[in-house]
């Protein structure tokens, strides 16, 4: 079931400001902790635990735990702010970066590698494997300990915790680590310089990130990373940890019953994937759509290097073709029923956008849908906090690797109508648990709808 995208804001928060009390407040995350577990026990379920054996990930809750466990992240880190106070939460919270610093040097040497997750190793002998000091060794460590990354059970014996464990077993979310500690953090520190030289913030090639590598007025960023075999793979890696992450599984799509594919299906229409990478979307659409075609389209090199055949099922293969195209030029793929833009739309500024959209039109028949898959900012205070401090983020992660953006409603009803007045806003829907919308507008040209020129927008 799929919700409009818009709500109240959870009880107490109203506009991020706090109406509740610290009595109330810790009263309501033990009331909320004891439905949690006893949820768990109920069911045989383990403890949440930093103990090296925890599991990595909750399992699937029912709706009204799972509502429980989010309201005990909530009301935490709301007591936590007002247990500091706002002169200290802002004179140590920017120093959180340091956090991020002491994780981009444990991940980069792999240190999570050197000794089995099972067994301890001193200091010394940990050191012994790497090409860090034992100083700069033991103080980054300490430091990503207060973050229950490792353990120091004795003076000088480190021990891994679950969280070390993923580091070391879960090569996704290190890539995803990796990423963000190397690439990101690097953009983000540049972002400054960036807009006060270019504060329009439009163009790929002057983002924080191109100040960063030294690439302005060169190549943005998927071109410095597409040189790179290594880095393009872990952003790769990266994508898909996130992907897989809770809030962004491709079922939420997949499942939605508003996404609008079951009469797309009876007749068996087309499905184009823009810019669909190796068709993990087209797959699952497959297995659960029996008659719709899907056409998967990316760069020739991502398509090159999809897997052949695309999954198990032989039914869903077949019907699954992909096509090299790029998104900047004109649509390929002639009268579609669908044409679907997931983790597209999202990493291009205005024009950019404007721009994939108008090149859609030449292939667009009446009635055509096109569904954007991304992000859809709330009014501020009107998301749960957790979930818009997570989107919020991705929204600055955005404009400092590509001087792109996260977008409201409102923005993306302008997007369409600037792109032309023959597309048709039908509105923002998001399924439930989703951190994603979906976006869509119908096309229905009017006498003399066209679409303007590129040129008519500033890249």
């Amino acid at each position: 079931m799929a919700e409009p995208d818009f709500a109240a804001p959870p009880d107490p928060i109203v506009g991020n400001q706090s109406k509740t009390g610290l009595v109330a407040l810790a009263k309501k995350i033990t009331r909320e902790a004891e439905k949690l577990e006893a949820y768990m026990r109920e069911n045989n379920l383990p403890m949440p635990s930093f103990d090296v054996d925890a599991l990595a990930d909750f399992p699937k809750l029912p709706e009204h735990v799972a509502q429980s466990r989010r309201e005990i992240i909530y009301s935490t880190k709301e007591l936590a702010q007002l247990a500091h106070g706002p002169r200290e939460s802002l004179r140590w919270g920017v120093w959180e970066f340091l956090d991020v610093l002491a994780v981009q040097v444990i991940n980069h040497f792999g240190i999570a590698k050197l000794f089995p997750t099972s067994s301890t190793i001193t200091l010394a002998e940990l050191q012994a494997k790497t090409s860090l000091d034992a100083t700069n060794l033991a103080r980054l460590l300490r430091l990503v300990m207060t973050k229950g990354i490792f353990r120091e059970p004795a003076p000088g014996i480190i021990a891994h915790t679950a969280a070390s464990r993923l580091l070391a077993e879960d090569g996704d979310l290190e890539a995803w680590v990796g990423f963000n500690a190397e690439d990101t953090f690097p953009a983000a520190a540049h972002v400054l310089e960036a807009l006060k030289t270019h504060p329009e913030a439009t163009s790929l090639a002057r983002s924080g990130f191109c100040l960063a590598f030294d690439t302005v007025d060169k190549e943005p960023m998927f071109v410095t990373l597409g040189r790179d075999p290594a880095r393009a793979r872990r952003m790769g890696r990266a994508m898909a940890s996130l992907t897989g992450g809770e809030g962004y599984e491709v079922s939420h799509f997949v499942n939605a019953n508003n996404n609008g594919l079951v009469d797309v299906d009876a007749a068996g229409g087309t499905f184009v994937d823009v810019g669909g990478s190796h068709g993990f979307v087209c797959v699952d659409l497959a297995v659960r759509y029996k008659n719709i075609q899907f056409v998967c389209q990316d760069l020739p090199k991502t398509v090159e290097s999809a897997p052949k055949p695309v999954c198990a099922d032989p039914q869903a293969a077949a019907r699954i073709t992909f096509l090299a195209h790029d998104f900047f030029t004109e649509q390929v793929t002639k009268g579609a029923d669908v044409y679907y833009l997931r983790w597209i739309i999202h990493n291009y500024s205005t024009p950019y956008a404007v721009r994939i959209l108008r090149n859609l039109i030449p292939a667009l028949k009446p009635g055509a849908r096109v569904i954007i898959n991304d992000h859809c900012l709330r009014e501020p205070g009107r998301e749960n906090p957790h979930d818009e401090a997570v989107m919020r983020r991705m929204d600055i992660v955005m404009l400092a690797l590509l001087n792109a953006q996260e977008r409201t409603e409102a923005e993306f009803r302008e997007l369409f109508r600037t792109a032309s007045d023959g597309f048709v806003f039908k509105g923002v829907t998001r399924p439930d648990g989703c951190r994603m919308s979906i976006i869509e507008a119908l096309w229905q040209p009017k006498n003399g709808s066209v679409a303007k020129k590129v040129s008519d927008q500033t890249l």
